[in-house]
């Protein structure tokens, strides 16, 4: 169908956007005539995700809290983040089925759009969630980055500490490295050299280490420091500090639990600060618990401007994450990716759970 017509105000920066979207889905700086007038006052290029998992979900039943999802549940799971306004997703890690990770086997990003998946995750014995993870050896580490690589991915996926597990279950209070750091430093360079990326898991101190190491994003860190942040930021690294994940309400009235992630809030709200204070581009990740628009309200609350927090689910997330892709949005001549709202998400961000229309690669969802 088509063509259409849009004038709105873009977003996250207000600027006004008008133009249209041709017959071939196509972005075009002129609105096309006889178009007819795409709805929503507010234009946005599509939302990021910057960090989910398509193919695992919360099972209280499961020995870990969680269970593998097969690769056709995890494209149903895709195809509901386009229908939501998500045109660019990064998967960072997903379970082994056969020989391969199952978001390998999934359509990767096109034209800004689509998926980046990182593939398995890089762990060793015991070093993450049993029946998630096949596990690899720091002898086997490069081998299994490279071959993650070979098959296409842009980012790989390092574990890079984890709680002790014993008999099943997690004790956070024991959380250790995973890998001796020359380990990581060597794949961190493998890992360049091969045109990649490593995203790294962490929750404690060893956060300082791996940013030292040279990996290019750190997952969840809450036990970063402004020095960390500073280091990261001094060669355009970024943060995703999953807050849904983080700061998720405890299941049963728990005091000590209800202190601790007071505790956390504190933490994570200094720390958004300084990564502001430092220009870290921070990035919005639902992990898998959480959802875009919970992620950007939290953003918020814990002190980022409302611009800024939609920027880390949009323009400024699709900018770190597209490294190559120096076009920016809304290119005459290019498949559209667009998300329009009948009101502002900047003044309340539930609206994100309602868009108006959504074009993915060209291709109109809704």
């Amino acid at each position: 169908m088509g063509p259409w017509r849009v004038t709105a105000v873009g977003l996250p920066d207000g600027r006004p956007v008008e133009g249209g979207i041709d017959q071939d889905g196509c972005w075009t700086d002129t609105p096309p005539a006889g178009g007819e007038r795409l709805p929503g006052r507010y234009a946005l290029a599509g939302l990021v995700d910057a960090h989910c998992h398509l193919s695992i979900a919360v099972d209280d039943g499961a020995p870990a809290g969680w269970r593998p999802l097969s690769v056709s549940r995890a494209r149903r799971n895709l195809q509901a983040a386009r229908q939501a306004g998500i045109t660019l997703v990064r998967d960072l890690g997903s379970p082994m089925v056969g020989s391969g990770a199952v978001t390998l086997r999934l359509p990767t990003a096109r034209d800004g759009a689509g998926l980046l998946a990182a593939g398995r995750f890089l762990a060793p014995p015991g070093g993450y969630l049993a029946g998630l993870f096949e596990p690899v050896t720091a002898d086997d580490l490069l081998h299994a980055a490279h071959a993650q690589i070979a098959a296409g991915t842009r980012w790989v996926k390092l574990i890079g500490d984890f709680p002790a597990i014993d008999q099943g279950v997690t004790r956070p209070d024991q959380a250790t490295p995973t890998y001796p750091i020359q380990t990581v430093r060597r794949l961190v360079r493998a890992v360049h050299a091969d045109g990649a990326r490593v995203a790294a898991h962490t929750t404690t101190a060893w956060a300082g280490d791996l940013v030292a190491a040279g990996v290019d994003s750190i997952e969840h860190g809450d036990a970063l420091t402004g020095d960390d942040l500073r280091a990261l930021a001094a060669r355009g690294g970024a943060w995703t500090p999953t807050l849904c994940a983080a700061l998720a309400p405890a299941l049963v009235d728990d005091p000590g639990r209800r202190r601790r992630l007071a505790q956390r809030r504190e933490r994570l709200t200094h720390l958004l600060a300084e990564a502001v204070r430092h220009q870290v581009t921070v990035l919005a990740g639902t992990d898998v618990v959480g959802n875009l628009p919970q992620e950007v309200r939290l953003l918020t609350d814990l002190g980022l401007t409302p611009q800024d927090a939609l920027a880390a689910a949009s323009s400024n997330a699709r900018r770190y994450l597209l490294a190559n892709d120096t076009h920016g949005d809304f290119v005459p001549g290019r498949p559209a990716n667009l998300v329009t709202y009948h009101h502002d998400p900047r003044n309340d961000p539930d609206v994100l759970r309602h868009p108006a229309a959504t074009f993915a690669a060209g291709h109109r969802i809704q």
